[in-house]
């Protein structure tokens, strides 16, 4: 089994991607968001029940898609990050990198040496235990490190933190950043746009890949006009939640339609399930 790591590969040629955002932490959501049609799926281990120890069936449960999973770490600790390539991810992005020392020490600890500090095993799912010849070999190349930037420190370092060797792209958190900014979490408001604009333009100019996420689709269409090339559409949990609130106001709405004597005064049995 060769290594190959088709989101990376799509991102270096500023290919643009559309993601899908998982955060229920059911393999079953998982597989299904996985085979709706996304580019990508980012698994999200910071604000979802989904934790780092369940990695493995989550990457297991896309394993068989077309859909390349992107996993969204909780943090920057170099043991959740060496397990989490030992279970297999090829792609990791991490929240609130404000500073180019941290980039780099990110970009470091998901690399073998020399090129990093990642600690060694050959016996894991990443290596189909022990089945990739060239596993170690190929893996430093392989391996895709985004730096979530959610803070207007971050944004102003944007240029210095794409240049960090062994970060492979940048991704604007427009929640954080919108309440950083004072906004509480309009990610339209204004001042949150024109930063977001700003390092699109920088982005595209140095060839830099840039993702976000976003709740509309008119939304996603605005980032990828300004230059962003992945972007990500809600959640499993939130396009459930808008699906049955608005399911439930239309029965509601149409129960309100039909006039009492309509309605009939007995019930026929019905069927048991």
């Amino acid at each position: 089994m060769a290594l190959h790591n088709h989101f990376k590969h799509a991102l270096l040629k500023r290919h643009q991607l559309t993601g899908g955002w998982f955060m229920s932490g059911s393999t079953v959501m998982a597989e299904l968001m996985a085979n709706v049609g996304y580019d990508y799926l980012v698994l999200d281990i910071e604000h979802s029940t989904a934790q780092t120890y369940g990695l493995h069936a989550l990457l297991q449960a896309t394993a068989e898609t077309k859909t390349s999973p992107l996993v969204r770490m909780a943090s920057h600790d170099k043991t959740q990050i060496k397990f989490a390539l030992d279970m297999g991810a090829l792609s990791l992005c991490f929240p609130m990198v404000n500073t180019v020392d941290e980039a780099f020490e990110l970009a470091r600890a998901c690399r073998y040496p020399p090129f990093g500090d990642r600690g060694f095993a050959r016996m894991h799912r990443a290596s189909r235990y022990n089945t990739i010849p060239d596993y170690v070999e190929r893996i430093n190349q392989e391996v895709c490190v985004i730096a979530q930037l959610e803070t207007p420190q971050a944004m102003a370092a944007a240029m210095q933190i794409a240049g960090v060797p062994g970060i492979d792209g940048l991704f604007v958190g427009p929640g954080d950043l919108s309440l950083a900014l004072g906004h509480g979490g309009d990610v339209n408001h204004p001042q949150v746009r024109e930063m977001m604009t700003e390092v699109a333009g920088f982005c595209r100019r140095a060839g830099t890949p840039l993702g976000t996420v976003l709740a509309t689709p008119e939304q996603i269409n605005w980032a990828y006009s300004i230059g962003f090339n992945f972007v990500s559409h809600a959640s499993d949990l939130g396009l459930l939640m808008g699906a049955a609130k608005t399911g439930l106001q239309r029965i509601r709405e149409l129960s309100h339609d039909v006039p009492m004597s309509d309605i009939p005064t007995q019930i026929a049995p019905t069927a048991a399930y």
